[in-house]
C-alpha cells in the first residue's frame, strides 16, 4: 500500500472553541457570566469523565472543561493538564481523512481517539513540539 501523501492547503475548518480546563465547572461558569456579562449555553457530560459548558465571550467560543473521572488512565497525561487554556478545536469535514492527513504531516493522535464528543466525533492530537499546542479535531454530527 502506498503511503498517504499530504495535500497542500488548509486542512482545518473554522475554530469551534478554545478549551479551558477548570477545577470547578459551576464556579468557573458563574465567574465568567458575572465578569463578561454573558450566559452559559449548552452543557454536556461524558461517561469518559468530563463535564463541559460552552460560552461565547467577546466573539470567542469557549469550552470550559472539568474532569470528573480517570482521564489519565484512559487517555494518558496529554489530556490531564490542569487549569488553564488546554486546546483549540477545529472543525473538519471528514475526521478519518483529516487524521490520516495530519499523520502524514507528522502529528500523532492521542491514543484512545476518536470518540464521540459534545458535537460529534472528536480526536486530540499530541502537543505540537514547537508550540505546545494541543489540537482537537471535530467532525460535527450531521
Amino acid at each position: 500500500m502506498k503511503p498517504h501523501a499530504p495535500t497542500a492547503g488548509p486542512l482545518f475548518g473554522r475554530l469551534m472553541h478554545i478549551g479551558i480546563v477548570v477545577e470547578d465547572l459551576e464556579r468557573a461558569v458563574a465567574s465568567l457570566e458575572r465578569l463578561a456579562g454573558v450566559r452559559a449555553g449548552e452543557r454536556w457530560e461524558s461517561a469518559l469523565g468530563v463535564r463541559v459548558a460552552f460560552l461565547e465571550v467577546g466573539g470567542a467560543p469557549l469550552e470550559l472543561v472539568q474532569y470528573t473521572g480517570p482521564v489519565v488512565e484512559r487517555f494518558g497525561p496529554t489530556l490531564a493538564r490542569r487549569e488553564g487554556v488546554h486546546h483549540l478545536c477545529f472543525r473538519v469535514e471528514d475526521l478519518d481523512r483529516a487524521l490520516a492527513e495530519v499523520a502524514a504531516r507528522g502529528a500523532c493522535v492521542v491514543p484512545g481517539f476518536p470518540v464521540e464528543g459534545a458535537h460529534g466525533r472528536v480526536a486530540f492530537l499530541e502537543p505540537d513540539p514547537a508550540t505546545g499546542l494541543i489540537t482537537e479535531l471535530c467532525e460535527p454530527r450531521r
